[in-house]
């Protein structure tokens, strides 16, 4: 098993969502995050303030998935979040999933 976890920008998500929906994984965890990695900052005045924006809006999709399915999601992922814009606009990360266990007390992979 594995987590992917995928930093994209927010306007891609519903692109993302659907392009995850037609390949049959609906199972996920979204949220809101901020983040920089190799992207530039700008300064911006904010009620006459001057501010370095350096952190950038981006959504936070965790998915867990069987082996077989990784390089799918990953494929669906960069294929319908990818922009054509000069910064960096996203990544995955993909982290080996040692177990899942159901409040039930079900393990495995068929928990996901």
């Amino acid at each position: 098993m594995k987590m992917i976890m995928a930093l994209i920008e927010p306007q891609k998500f519903p692109e993302v969502r659907k392009a995850l929906f037609d390949i049959d994984v609906r199972g996920m965890t979204v949220s809101n995050a901020m983040g920089s990695s190799r992207e530039v900052g700008f300064k911006e005045t904010y009620r006459g303030v001057d501010v370095d924006m350096y952190l950038f809006k981006k959504v936070r999709l965790e998915i867990a998935v069987s082996d077989d399915q990784v390089e799918p999601v990953v494929e669906a992922i960069c294929r319908s979040a990818r922009m054509d814009l000069p910064r960096d606009h996203g990544m995955v990360f993909i982290y080996e999933l040692c177990d899942a266990v159901k409040l039930t007390g079900e393990r495995g992979v068929s928990v996901i």
